[in-house]
């Protein structure tokens, strides 16, 4: 995204992203129309400075020129303030450096062509005024590259070969040191504006991050309170569950008919209160006792079956057989209808187990008896 800056061996830099440029713009125009407010006023007390020195015509003519000028960069400014959101940057950065060069032309003239030809304060002022001027606008035009040098090249360099190589004379060593200053401001608005690049691609690069960073965090927020509604349909569905599970086992136990739950080698697992009653012994004595120790099927009396398919059929999931019931040996009922029904496999085992519910049991002493 961002762009590296020009290498130290002259290699021609990078374009500017986009969106640094208009950053560049930005903070450009954020000053910019204050600084055309100070070169007017500092036009008016240089209008002041000429009436007061006899030479109001040439400074007539000059304060139009810095009038039109000023005008100018207001109306920029203005039309800026006033674009269409999204609109490229890239001119409008050009029409700051076309005013800024006007501007900088304006008090190059100030230096030269208006500068006094007899000694006095004036002298002193015109050179006060271009040098603070020009150092003055170098945080606010340095933003973007060749503004600040636009308005400082024409205003100090014209002046400085005109004052120590052309009015008086070959004035080498004062005028070298002038033009080393001159060039010395070019030169700290050139840093100062490969900062500002710099800073400004940092600042986009840091908001394309926090915009990532703060979509990651919208979706983890999103998945999260998918998340949690899963969780607690979960165990909404989970507390539905255990409920009904409850319900049923305590059905099961309280169930008038006698029930009795064997794994898938025919061992008794669970029985409920009326299989005790009928078989006269609890459940916990009961338990992994073989069912055929207590009922024996009318029609097969000679088979001792061992598993469910013994008494159900290997492809059957429910089934109704004639029994006999014992108890403790002694047989205590006959003809009774047992209804065989497939069931899952208990937890740790691979063959499914079945449950056999006794129908309307006759009593221990019944009719039915030996």
């Amino acid at each position: 995204m961002s762009t590296a800056p020009a290498s130290r061996t002259g290699t021609r830099r990078s374009p500017v992203d986009p969106a640094v440029r208009a950053l560049q713009v930005e903070e450009v125009y954020r000053f910019a129309g204050n600084a055309a407010g100070f070169s007017y006023v500092g036009a008016l007390f240089c209008m002041l400075v000429f009436w007061d020195t006899n030479d109001l015509a040439r400074g007539s003519v000059w304060f139009f020129y810095a009038s039109a000028v000023t005008l100018l960069r207001y109306m920029i400014v203005l039309s800026y303030k006033r674009r269409e959101p999204g609109a490229d940057v890239e001119r409008w950065a050009k029409l700051v450096i076309f005013a800024n060069l006007l501007a900088g032309i304006q008090w190059g003239l100030l230096g030269t062509v208006l500068f006094p030809l007899t000694h006095g304060y004036r002298e002193l002022f015109t050179i006060m005024v271009i040098t603070c001027f020009v150092g003055g606008s170098l945080t606010a035009y340095s933003a973007i590259r060749g503004a600040h040098q636009a308005l400082a090249i024409p205003a100090i360099i014209p002046p400085a070969v005109y004052l120590f190589f052309v009015q008086q004379g070959t004035q080498v060593w004062a005028g070298t040191t002038a033009l080393l200053f001159c060039v010395a401001i070019v030169y700290y608005s050139i840093k100062l504006n490969r900062h500002l690049e710099e800073r400004f691609r940092m600042q986009v690069e840091h908001e394309d991050l926090l915009r990532v960073t703060g979509g990651v965090a919208e979706r983890l927020s999103v998945e999260n309170r998918e998340l949690a509604h899963r969780a607690a349909v979960r165990g909404a569905s989970m507390e539905t569950a255990r409920g009904e599970a409850e319900r049923l086992f305590t059905h099961f136990l309280r169930l008038p008919l006698p029930v009795i739950e064997c794994d898938g080698q025919a061992r008794i697992v669970m029985c409920n209160a009326a299989a005790e009653r009928l078989l006269g012994e609890r459940e916990v004595d009961l338990v992994g006792r073989p069912l055929a120790t207590h009922l024996v099927p009318v029609a097969r009396k000679s088979r001792d079956p061992v598993g469910v398919d013994s008494w159900m059929g290997p492809v059957v999931e429910s089934a109704t057989l004639e029994v006999e019931i014992l108890a403790h040996g002694i047989k205590v009922a006959r003809g009774v209808m047992a209804s065989f029904t497939r069931l899952p496999a208990l937890e740790g085992a691979t063959i499914p187990g079945f449950g056999v519910v006794l129908a309307a049991p006759p009593g221990k002493n019944g009719s039915s008896g030996t």
